[in-house]
């Protein structure tokens, strides 16, 4: 397995992964309003989740074993008090956003220091490690992956002078843009963040409340993204997996 770009194994030579334990399925909160006749389904909520790696450390002297722990330590720690990838060893092309959440004491076990290191995964879901990209003039084909809704940054270029951008998915309006806006302006909007720039500057005041969904569902499957302007629009995305 790798985090952070860095291979375990590369460590040090006495380390071997015993085993590796991702998080499985994310625990839901599933949010609800009463009603008269019942309780409708709001949204839910995802709960953190770890990724446990049991360690063998090859040694013939307890000290060896907090030195090669100390460096596992450094390795885990390297993204400091930031999430960085971490790559299964037997899933390749996808990852985890994780950040180091423990390294126990070592467990001394004929000739063998047995370690747990333990990545906190504030969301606890699996991604493509490669982007996936899409463009085209005015509509652009998605191809979304995976067992989960992705949250692509779509990026128009606006070909004329318009008062307000509307987008839409497969058809159904899920995000406006309010003002006037010119001519080879940049719109870029990341679902993932709830973030809107306009010409790389932060314009969330001119997110239109009522028109705007930034959660609108794009679920694995071939997606029709469209947009009120003619201009070149690009989606980026990685596809997910619970």
């Amino acid at each position: 397995m790798r985090f952070n770009g860095v291979d375990i194994r590369d460590v040090h030579r006495a380390v071997s992964v015993e085993k590796e334990i991702p998080p499985g399925m994310p625990e839901m909160t599933i949010e609800t309003a009463q009603g008269w006749d019942g309780e409708t389904f709001v949204g839910r909520t995802m709960g953190r989740g770890s990724y446990v790696v049991r360690v063998n450390i090859a040694c013939r002297e307890r000290e060896e074993a907090w030195r090669v722990r100390a460096l596992l330590a450094q390795w885990a720690m390297s993204s400091g008090n930031a999430t960085a990838a971490l790559e299964p060893t037997h899933w390749p092309g996808v990852a985890y956003d994780a950040v180091a959440g423990s390294i126990s004491e070592p467990e001394f076990v004929r000739g063998f220091g047995k370690v747990v290191v333990t990545f906190v995964l504030p969301r606890p879901v699996a991604h493509d490690v490669a982007e996936s990209r899409a463009s085209g003039s005015g509509s652009v084909s998605m191809l979304v992956r995976g067992s989960m809704p992705c949250r692509p940054v779509i990026r128009q270029v606006l070909a004329v002078g318009r008062s307000g951008l509307v987008l839409t998915l497969d058809g159904k309006a899920f995000f406006t843009v309010r003002g006037q806006l010119n001519a080879g302006q940049t719109v870029e909007i990341d679902t993932g963040r709830a973030a809107l720039t306009v010409d790389g500057v932060h314009a969330e005041e001119r997110v239109s409340v009522t028109g705007t969904v930034w959660r609108p569902g794009f679920t694995p499957g071939v997606h029709t993204l469209g947009s009120s302007d003619g201009g070149t629009l690009e989606a980026r995305w990685h596809s997910e997996w619970a």
